[in-house]
């Protein structure tokens, strides 16, 4: 885990959100983006999600929480349409570029971060990334999530490939 630092926007990956509700796992990314707007003065938070398992977008419910929590609605950016991690990212940092931001911070969980390193590696993003650590969270969520993300990261790989073969042509 990298010092957080500061930076011109904060990036939260968006996590499978059901029937418009928000997954405990979310709201942690959410609480620890809302934690560090606060203490650092971050310009923007980019919220990263498409409509995966809900018909509103995983960024409109993110930005209704934060917003709700206190941040002007102005410094929350969405970007809705990505289905996967490599996209969020991409994504993002498309949005960045939009809006001339240079340096960012990503927030996901524990379990994720390994695999959102690697993407940010590989598409040659220079960034922060952090994660909570709340034992609860590890006990009851991240253990099983971990073998899962194994998984997700061999899926990885070839939506890699093929982004950076786009990106080549």
């Amino acid at each position: 885990m990298l010092k957080p630092g500061k930076a011109d926007a904060i990036i939260v990956l968006g996590f499978v959100s059901k029937d418009g509700q928000i997954h405990p796992l979310l709201k942690e990314r959410l609480d620890e983006a809302y934690k560090r707007f606060r203490q650092y003065g971050h310009q923007y938070i980019i919220v990263s999600g498409g409509a995966v398992g809900s018909r509103h977008s995983e960024a409109e419910l993110m930005k209704k929480y934060l917003v709700e929590k206190g941040v002007p609605a102005e410094s929350v950016l969405k970007e809705e349409k990505s289905r996967n991690t490599v996209q969020n990212l991409i994504y993002s940092k498309q949005l960045m570029e939009q809006y001339q931001l240079n340096s960012f911070m990503v927030i996901t969980n524990l379990f994720h971060v390994r695999r959102t390193k690697y993407i940010m590696q590989r598409l040659g993003m220079k960034g922060g990334y952090c994660a909570n650590r709340s034992l609860r969270s590890i006990v009851g969520f991240q253990l099983k999530l971990t073998f899962l993300e194994i998984r997700a990261f061999r899926l990885t790989l070839p939506i890699i490939e093929r982004v950076m073969n786009d990106l080549a042509n």
